[in-house]
């Protein structure tokens, strides 16, 4: 019982450390957007650390936000700075930030510069990783989030948006109404441009996405996630068909994710839909390290699965506790490959794999078997101790290829063959998306990795073919095409 008593004891002062105010900051620039600015540094930090911008609701305040959604306890431990912008009543009556607002919502003016300049701020007194700069936020928060990755892709490297609307879903307040309600519609390449115009000669990757909303919202519709998910997979170049779901997250029956990956197989869009939410956040309220956050009006909880922790984990933020054994490199449809982390007596672990693969044996133990579809991704496991919380997950990334001899069948339909005048291969009946990701593989099961631009329908190889039979393999985010092709 003592034991049990310290350990209680530890507990509440570590809860006690995680509740340290936010601190307020002036003087961090001209901040034409006229906003309050409140930082939260953790004690013992070291850099170069990332650096978290979240972003409060209407109605609200940054203290209360910070309170809600335990920013400030992922940071103590695991060492990164957050920086809390506020509205202030003078510039909304709401407090909502003005997202809707051209003089605010533009690069290098109004609010979102106030917020650049906070972010100025915290790399010129601190040592911040300037490639690790992210940013969150819920309703008007969330949607300013949309702001500053459009504003600024050169400076935000990842965001996720709770609630939220698309970037320039609306440019006054009377817009803005029609938005919230979900009436605005436009294609991908409409919501791209909206953003590709406010940097037209950037040239490198725009930030992904993790989007969470309720089914319930009556506030911002969900329909708004539809339209985010256009817009930010037309950035990544990524297309609008789900690459992989799990419909019971964290074994939550009421939160759905939903992935969407980019010509690469990178993710570029996370999707949590949660089952009849209303407008807000979910939070997991609790001691253990993965919990964080506190219920209120714009809170809501939800097991396993706080908002806070997993746009934490989407940006990369939260280290696994220990490494995954087990091959990075395997052959589409290959069976019976091994993965394992160390065991623990008592403890159960829960697996999570590739699109495509199946768990063959072993899930709910430190070690399981797999059998690959053709989809390369993470292969992951969370251990839950007999008694105490569960840990943070390890996640280990799987390349799944195609080999001579291995994958799917061609389809009758598709067809593939080499014109040696043009050094290029010829295709018939294959979509676009197909196009973007190409193998070419000798009779060894040798990739030759061949560099290669696409011409229509056509593959135009940039290095010429020596005599032999290849393997031509080709897919996109739900069929895998292979072809033989000679050369004599």
């Amino acid at each position: 019982m003592k034991k049990i008593a310290l350990a209680c004891l530890l507990v509440s002062l570590k809860l006690a450390l995680y509740s340290q105010a936010i601190v307020p900051v002036t003087g961090f620039g001209t901040n034409p957007g006229a906003l309050n600015m409140y930082k939260y540094v953790p004690a013992g930090i070291t850099g170069p650390a990332p650096l978290v911008v979240a972003m409060h609701g209407c109605t609200i305040t940054a203290a209360e936000y910070s309170t809600w959604t335990g920013w400030n306890k992922l940071a103590d431990l695991h060492q990164f700075y957050v920086i809390y912008p506020e509205q202030v009543a003078a510039n909304n009556s709401s407090l909502c930030f003005n997202w809707f607002d051209t003089t605010d919502v533009n690069r290098g003016v109004g609010e979102a510069l106030s917020v650049k300049q906070m972010i100025d701020y915290m790399k010129a007194n601190y040592s911040i990783d300037a490639s690790r700069i992210y940013v969150t936020g819920v309703s008007a928060g969330g949607a300013m989030t949309a702001v500053m990755m459009a504003a600024y892709p050169d400076v935000i490297a990842d965001g996720a948006i709770m609630a939220g609307t698309p970037y320039k879903s609306a440019t006054n307040a009377t817009a803005a109404f029609t938005a919230l309600a979900g009436g605005v519609t436009n294609t991908p390449a409409q919501w791209g441009a909206l953003v590709r115009a406010q940097n037209p000669g950037f040239t490198g990757s725009y930030p992904k996405l993790a989007i969470f909303h309720g089914t319930a919202d009556a506030t911002v519709n969900i329909e708004n996630a539809t339209e985010l998910i256009k817009q930010w997979t037309n950035l990544n170049h990524a297309d609008q068909v789900v690459d992989s779901t799990n419909p019971a997250f964290q074994g939550n029956v009421n939160v759905n994710l939903t992935i969407y990956n980019d010509s690469s197989n990178n993710t570029a869009v996370y999707f949590y839909k949660i089952a009849n939410m209303p407008h807000g956040i979910t939070v997991d309220t609790g001691a253990c390290p993965r919990q964080s956050g506190a219920t209120g009006p714009y809170s809501y909880e939800q097991v396993n699965v706080g908002s806070t922790y997993w746009a934490a984990d989407f940006f990369k933020l939260i280290p696994g506790p220990y490494a995954i054994t087990g091959a990075v490199n395997v052959v589409a449809s290959a069976s019976g490959i091994t993965y394992a982390v160390p065991a623990t007596s008592g403890s159960s672990f829960l697996w999570s794999v590739p699109p495509g693969a199946t768990v063959l044996t072993g899930q709910g133990t430190n070690s399981i078997t797999i059998h690959f579809g053709s989809q390369s991704g993470y292969v992951e496991v969370a251990e839950t101790p007999a008694v105490g919380c569960r840990k943070d997950a390890a996640k280990l990334y799987v390349n799944v290829s195609i080999a001579a001899g291995v994958g799917v069948e061609p389809v009758s339909s598709i067809r593939m063959y080499y014109v040696a005048t043009e050094n290029s291969i010829h295709t018939e009946n294959l979509s676009q998306a197909a196009l973007r990701t190409m193998h070419l593989y000798n009779l060894t099961g040798q990739d030759c990795a061949f560099g290669f631009t696409i011409q229509g329908t056509t593959i135009q190889l940039q290095n010429s073919l020596s005599r032999g039979i290849y393997i031509v393999g080709v897919q996109d985010g739900a069929h895998l095409y292979t072809s033989k092709i000679a050369i004599f």
